[in-house]
Order: structure tokens, then sequence, then C-alpha cells
């Protein structure tokens, strides 16, 4: 009789923070200037025995555009777009692929791969202390290695005044997934 040894891989996240983020553009500066909500939402990032991908993108009801919840009047130049959202993902470590903001896109689109790319497997392997490379997408955990797998995400939006204006709602997807 032998004994077989089974090796689970899986990769999850938690949220330590509040998932919800609210803009509220209530005087002219804050539609000409924009709105930054700086760590609005903190991903602790747990991969056992596989190398992951984080990619990151909006689900609207129109593609391309934010959900109207109510217009408050009828004048302006329809919904605004979901790029006018931008979000930054950043660890203490700066493995992030895409430095700075960048304006959300559509999932069913295209997506912001942010570590890894989920389109291509499997993804070379890089540590997030190797300091040639950029990038971790390994087995860890944010228990022993913050610096490399807790995520801090920024969001920044300057809607300008062009859109009807009312309430609207955007859904942001954050995935973090095997690289299979």
């Amino acid at each position: 009789m032998g004994i077989s040894v089974l090796n689970a891989q899986s990769v999850n996240f938690d949220f330590k923070s509040n998932p919800g983020a609210d803009f509220t553009f209530n005087t002219m500066s804050k539609y000409t200037n924009g709105i930054i909500i700086p760590n609005a939402v903190t991903l602790d990032v747990v991969a056992i025995n596989t190398q992951w991908d984080l990619y990151i993108g909006s689900t609207t009801v129109t593609a391309g555009t934010w959900d109207n919840v109510q217009y408050y009047c009828s004048t302006g130049n329809g919904f605004p777009p979901v790029n006018i959202l931008q979000v930054a993902v950043r660890n203490a470590s700066s493995t992030s692929q895409i430095p700075g903001y960048v304006p959300m896109q559509d999932i069913n689109t295209t997506t912001i791969d942010i570590i890894g790319n989920h389109n291509t497997a499997p993804d070379p392997s890089v540590h997030c202390s190797d300091p040639v490379h950029q990038g971790t997408n390994t087995a860890g955990t944010y228990v022993t290695d913050p610096q490399c797998y807790q995520f801090s995400v920024d969001f920044r939006i300057v809607p300008g005044i062009n859109y009807k204006a009312g309430l609207y709602t955007l859904r942001v997807d954050i995935i973090v997934a095997r690289d299979l």
C-alpha cells in the first residue's frame, strides 16, 4: 500500500476594507479637479502552491458606460464612460505591472492586468524580492510577506460637466485567479 500526498492549488483574497467607494460631486472644484480616494480597498492575497494573476475591470449594463440609477435633470450629454474612473493598484514592493493611475476598462472588452497576464499561462515566475524584475505571481501569502501579497487600490475620477446630472453606479471587479 502506497501513501499519496495531495498538494492543493488555490488562490484567494480577502477585502481588508469596505469594497464600496462613493464619489459625491457637489462643487465645481470637484467636477473640474476630480476626487481621489486613496486606499479605497486593501487586498490580502493567499496563493497556495500556484502561480496567480491579478486583474481588474468594470461590469455594466450598457458596455462602456456607468449605470444610471436616477436622473436629476434632463440636460447633459448622456452617461459617463467607465474610463473616467482611474485605478492604481500597488503593494509595498511596487510590483504592479502598471505604475500609477490607469483608466478603467469594461471587463467584457478588455481588462487591466496588474500582476501576470490572465490570457497567457504560465506567466514567468517572478519573485517579489527579485531586484531585477518587477512583479510577483508565485505562491505566497500576505501573512508572511505583506510587502508582496498585500495590495492597496486607489480610485481617482475627474468627470467634467458634460454628463446628465444623476446618481450612477459602476461595479468594479477585482479578480485574483490561478494562472491556468
